[in-house]
């Protein structure tokens, strides 16, 4: 028994440093989108499930989203939240990023944050966007938008383990002017019978 206890406390003081472990979600969002061909499209990059003033926070993270480079053209990423700002720049003092697309469909996204540690874990949201990702849809058809993650990081630089959400695309052809020209004929037609 006294074997037993000692084990369990050597395991527990081994697998301490690994306690930082926190599953949360990395997605991107919407999870389905049409659009006609030759719009751009927009897709969110997203963290949640976060602490909320308590740690973990985010403070490093590196993926990949790979795509169909034969339906969409990657054309930029803005990082940080529209509403929140850059929740791993929350007072200004910068951060590294780095966005890399020179390998067709395949698309590589960077953040390290420069603020202090304790700062990311009192002041940064529990859920917030990443980046936003724009592309160019080519032509008809269906691409996923699948996550990598190369590495997360929390506000010391710890690793962090996150689950996925991935996401799809799907262009779609333009109506034609016929048939839109058909649609407003036959609307025209029923609201002078009408009046009638």
């Amino acid at each position: 028994m006294r074997r037993l206890v000692m084990v369990v406390i050597a395991l527990f003081f081994l697998l301490l440093p690994y306690s930082n472990l926190h599953a949360f979600t990395v997605g991107l969002t919407p999870s389905f989108q049409t659009v006609p061909v030759g719009n751009p499209v927009s897709v969110d990059l997203y963290v949640s499930g976060l602490g909320n003033g308590t740690p973990p926070s985010l403070g490093t993270f590196d993926l990949n989203i790979l795509f169909d480079s034969t339906i969409l053209y990657f054309n930029n990423a803005t990082f940080g939240d529209p509403g929140l700002g850059d929740q791993l720049d929350l007072f200004g003092l910068g951060s590294i990023t780095s966005v890399d697309d020179s390998v067709p469909g395949v698309l590589n996204l960077f953040e390290l944050s420069l603020d202090m540690p304790g700062d990311l874990d009192l002041f940064q949201a529990d859920s917030f966007t990443l980046a936003t990702l724009t592309f160019d849809t080519l032509t008809t058809g269906t691409s996923s938008l699948s996550l990598t993650i190369n590495a997360l990081g929390d506000s010391a630089g710890n690793a962090l383990s996150a689950n996925i959400q991935n996401a799809s695309v799907a262009p779609v052809p333009e109506p034609s002017t016929a048939i839109l020209l058909a649609i407003s004929s036959l609307a025209g037609m029923g609201y002078f019978r009408q009046r009638k």
